[in-house]
């Protein structure tokens, strides 16, 4: 392992009180790990935060004009599933964060929140809050907006289950702060902070919205970000301007523009007519043209950026009115559990899926060749365990479909994508090798990437989805996404085992680069053993901007923050 990885994440990873005091320093001034008054900018690309070369001074003025990945699902933090491919750059510009992670050093820096303060065990944190912030509202960004945001992430968010993994209680204490209590002791909670839990809003303006639908397609001023809301037209742009409040000092650009432009060719092909002047692309393709043609990078790298999910039998509370979306609640009374019934259900299916897949077809189909096509679940990763995926056995696998069928199973199997390009051809490269093995396959490419998300987070209703876990060379993100993922308290995909639980446990408490293969190596063995999902391909996910845009900085999930940002003249 790197030196370098060493340093990135030493600080988050040493089990004592004086290494996690220093995540409270944060850093005064400036304090969100963006620019000082003379800033770098160039071209160089980096794995944190802006891509820099050479000395420039930041100049005001100007709109970016951003190109999104998906439709967002609405400025509403609950609304989200995660990181910057579903919408959370957008509401991060509007609500900022009240943690963020410096890719560079390893380090959090506070944003909206002014410290966080662990126990001896790190089992519970004290998060003070900056005094004298305001919501563009006018109303006081407190500690009961936070626990407001909370409470309503905890009832009905999408990451409603990655709070709940980790988070047994939390109390506000005075008007600036707040306790929380973990199930376990863990020094990397404040990551939970750099996403869509950190992004805070007014009560105030919450309460003056009709209903949540209303509140998430006209927030008006709820937000404390760098920005304010100029217009929103849902599933095609979004205009943002400057906030002159903004609590974090100067903010450069007038404004950001988000638009929604199809596929990933099409936005490429307007960033390059400088239509756009940046944008969010995961398409190995379009990745390998981008520094030829003279743009810049920030790279976020996904491990097993893409794979095939696999639902294990997803356990569903038929809660009213939600319930009513829900297949496998039909009929059912309100408050029923029921378990969904999948094909991939069987073990001995999800293990003649796996073997069924040649993940180099998916590549060359999808990608244009330009993935790399491997099962092990951390390839290109600074832990890579070494541990081989699994193989690629198309004999194998129809033996194994043929005993399911022996054992019951009408050989049916549901397969779900987005409406893309991408996922298009991503479907029609599966369908053929599940089907060459004796599986009747339904494959759905209907619905845009917030569909397929609602498919399989909401109604849990798919057998085989097109995925990504949002894992990456976060190691504190990894260990909150795989234990919401495949742990046994949420069972997100329906999947648990005592070994996989105890392996994750592994990467909670490990503290040095040999402990984190360990890790990683338990987590892969008992992956590939049991099969949840399918690794198809590591993604070299990046923004794409030209080379006048500077200081675009990463955060967590792969979310980036535009307040420090600019554009040369």
């Amino acid at each position: 392992m790197t030196g370098e990885f060493v340093r990135r994440f030493k600080l988050l990873r040493v089990l004592a009180l004086v290494a996690a005091l220093a995540i409270v320093a944060g850093a005064c001034g400036d304090s969100k790990g963006g620019s000082a008054a003379t800033t770098t900018g160039g071209s160089a690309t980096t794995a944190g935060g802006s891509t820099t070369t050479a000395q420039l001074t930041p100049v005001k003025g100007g709109v970016l004009v951003f190109g999104q990945f998906s439709k967002e699902p609405g400025l509403d933090p609950a609304l989200l599933a995660g990181g910057g491919t579903v919408g959370s750059i957008e509401n991060a510009a509007l609500y900022d964060t009240l943690v963020d992670l410096d890719h560079s050093t390893g380090k959090y820096i506070m944003r909206t929140a002014e410290s966080m303060t662990p126990n001896a065990d790190f089992s519970q944190w004290t998060m003070k809050l900056r005094p004298g912030i305001k919501f563009t509202d006018g109303t006081d960004y407190n500690a009961d907006a936070v626990k407001f945001v909370l409470d309503r992430h905890l009832a009905s968010g999408l990451t409603a289950g990655q709070l709940k993994t980790v988070l047994d209680s939390f109390s506000v204490v005075d008007p600036l702060t707040l306790n929380f209590k973990l199930k376990f002791g863990w020094a990397g909670f404040p990551y939970i902070f750099t996403y869509t839990a950190g992004m805070i809003y007014s009560p105030t303006a919450f309460k003056k919205a009709a209903d949540p639908k209303a509140f998430a397609v006209n927030p008006g001023d709820a937000g404390a970000g760098p920005f304010k809301l100029k217009s929103y037209k849902p599933g095609e742009s979004i205009e943002f301007e400057r906030n002159p409040n903004y609590w974090g000092g100067d903010v450069y650009l007038d404004g950001v523009k988000f638009v929604l432009i199809g596929t990933e060719t099409d936005r490429y092909d307007a960033l390059k007519t400088g239509t756009l002047n940046a944008a969010l692309f995961r398409d190995p393709a379009t990745y390998a043209k981008a520094k030829p043609d003279g743009f810049t990078t920030l790279d976020i790298p996904q491990v097993a950026g893409n794979l095939m999910i696999m639902n294990s039998g997803v356990v569903i509370t038929c809660t009213a009115p939600a319930a009513a979306s829900i297949p496998a609640c039909a009929g059912q009374p309100d408050g029923a559990k029921v378990q969904t019934k999948t094909a991939t259900s069987d073990p001995k299916v999800r293990q003649a899926v796996a073997e069924a897949i040649d993940p180099k077809i998916v590549v060359d189909k999808a990608y244009q060749g330009a993935g790399n096509g491997n099962t092990a679940p951390f390839t290109n990763f600074p832990w890579d365990p070494k541990v081989p995926g699994v193989k690629y056995d198309p004999t194998d696998a129809k033996r194994l479909v043929t005993e399911a069928k022996t054992a019951g199973w009408d050989g049916k199997i549901r397969l779900i994508g987005g409406n893309d390009a991408t996922n298009i051809a991503w479907t029609q490269a599966v369908k053929p090798q599940l089907e060459a093995v004796g599986m009747t396959v339904l494959a759905s490419n209907d619905t845009d990437i917030n569909g397929v998300v609602k498919k399989v987070l909401t109604d849990r209703d798919y057998d085989l989805a097109n995925w990504g876990l949002g894992l990456s060379d976060e190691s504190d993100s990894n260990f909150s996404q795989l234990l919401v993922s495949f742990g046994s308290a949420s069972k997100r995909y329906g999947y648990s085992s005592p070994d996989m639980d105890a392996a994750i446990d592994l990467l909670r408490v490990a503290d040095t680069d040999a402990k984190r293969v360990e890790a990683y190596k338990k987590i892969s063995e008992v992956w590939i053993r049991d099969n949840p999902a399918l690794v198809i391909t590591y993604i070299p996910s990046a923004v794409i901007m030209n080379k006048k845009v500077h200081d675009i900085n990463r955060t967590g999930q792969s979310g980036v923050l535009l307040d420090k940002t600019w554009m040369e003249k």
